[in-house]
């Protein structure tokens, strides 16, 4: 469960903040701000790329702390720049880095998740965390790469997947 969660939401974040780097340069080269981006939507009833990156660490850390039984710190929702969007990112990579394979030794399938919304629920941990915490993260994170995209930004699946392990030669 470690690898599962913990280190596939660090690597994805990793990966997202890499992309808020090529944004910052894509605009940099384009002469204009890279907090153009922050408002950008992909309609005009979803979102804007600020919210993707504030729920997309929200779910991480939320997901984390819900399945430790751990109270996830909370981060007001006031940035406006892609320079606080990366500090968010960090914040909760930072967060993320505290865990230890070992805080989930006692995780299984049925232990139960509190859900902060709808307050006063929860579900059992493979739910929660399959159905809910790992699709809520990654359709935010997609977002934001779609928005990028659409703005221009030469990032392709490559810069989604972020850093992967060498692949080794079977056959050899």
């Amino acid at each position: 469960m470690y690898f599962a969660v913990i280190q596939q939401f660090q690597r994805t974040l990793r990966a997202l903040d890499a992309m808020l780097g090529k944004a910052v340069l894509h605009a940099e080269a384009k002469k204009f701000s890279p907090d153009n981006f922050c408002t950008a939507r992909l309609a005009p009833d979803m979102l804007p790329f600020t919210r993707q990156i504030q729920i997309a660490c929200d779910s991480a850390k939320r997901a984390v702390a819900g399945l430790t039984g751990k109270e996830a710190p909370v981060h007001a929702d006031t940035e406006q720049t892609m320079a606080q969007l990366r500090e968010r990112i960090q914040k909760c990579l930072a967060y993320l880095a505290t865990f230890r394979a070992e805080d989930f030794a006692k995780v299984n399938a049925k232990t139960e998740v509190k859900l902060p919304n709808p307050p006063g629920k929860a579900m059992h941990a493979d739910d929660a965390l399959l159905a809910r915490s790992i699709p809520n993260f990654f359709f935010h994170v997609m977002v934001a790469y779609a928005l990028l995209r659409a703005g221009g930004v030469e990032i392709g699946k490559m810069d989604f997947l972020g850093d992967l392990p060498p692949m080794f030669d079977q056959s050899a």
